[in-house]
C-alpha cells in the first residue's frame, strides 16, 4: 500500500525516460487554421517547433535551440510548448510577449487546477477549451491517430479567441493587469451578499 501511494504522490516516481519523445506533438492544421485567423492571417514566430517548420511560421526556433530564451520580437507568435514541466517558462514567456503587446496565442492543456494555469488566466485576454481531444497526426503502429489524452485549451493575449469557435467554446476574459488603459467594463464582484 505505501508503494501505491508513494507513486501516485511522487511525481519523480511517475516519469520514464522514454517520455520525452513524446512531447513532440506537432499541431494540427484543423486547429491552425483557425490560430491563423485569429492572429491577423499570419505566424511571424512560433519559437516551440522542429526544423521542418511545420507551422509555417515566418520565424521559429527548433531544437536544439531554447526558443522560450531567444529573443521574441513579432506582432503575432504561436506556441504549442512540451506538455511536460518545462510548460511554466512557456506560459510565463507568452505572457511575457503578450504584456508587450504581441498577439499570441498558446496551446496547452485545460488543466484547470494546476497555478500555471491561474498564472495564464490571470493575465489573458481570451481562453477557447477545444472540443473534444486534438489527434495530432501521428499514426499509431496500429494505424491510429495519437490523440491528446487530456482536454486542450488556447489561450490568447491581446487577441480575440471567438474568431476560431468553430474549435470549441471561446471565453473573453476581462483582467485588471490585461485590461490598463481599456475601456472595457470590469467584471464585477461576484461575492455572495
Amino acid at each position: 500500500m505505501t508503494a501505491l501511494a508513494l507513486f501516485r504522490f511522487d511525481n519523480s516516481l511517475r516519469r520514464r525516460a522514454e517520455d520525452a519523445d513524446e512531447q513532440v506533438h506537432l499541431t494540427p492544421r484543423y486547429v491552425l487554421d483557425p490560430v491563423r485567423v485569429v492572429l491577423g492571417g499570419r505566424i511571424e514566430l512560433d519559437p516551440c517547433t522542429t526544423p521542418e517548420n511545420p507551422v509555417g511560421a515566418d520565424r521559429f526556433h527548433a531544437l536544439p535551440e531554447d526558443g522560450a530564451a531567444r529573443p521574441w520580437s513579432a506582432a503575432s507568435i504561436f506556441c504549442n510548448p512540451p506538455y511536460g514541466e518545462a510548460r511554466v517558462r512557456w506560459v510565463r514567456r507568452c505572457a511575457q510577449a503578450g504584456a508587450t503587446g504581441a498577439r499570441v496565442v498558446l496551446l496547452i492543456p485545460a488543466h484547470t487546477d494546476t497555478r500555471i494555469w491561474h498564472e495564464a488566466m490571470a493575465t489573458a485576454s481570451s481562453l477557447l477549451f477545444i472540443k473534444g481531444r486534438v489527434k495530432f497526426g501521428i499514426p499509431r503502429s496500429n494505424g491510429r491517430q495519437v490523440a491528446a489524452s487530456h482536454p486542450l485549451a488556447l489561450v490568447g493575449w491581446n487577441v480575440d479567441l471567438r474568431l476560431a469557435d468553430e474549435l470549441g467554446t471561446a471565453v473573453p476574459l476581462v483582467n485588471p493587469e490585461s485590461d490598463q488603459g481599456s475601456n472595457r467594463k470590469r467584471p464585477c464582484d461576484c461575492r455572495l451578499f
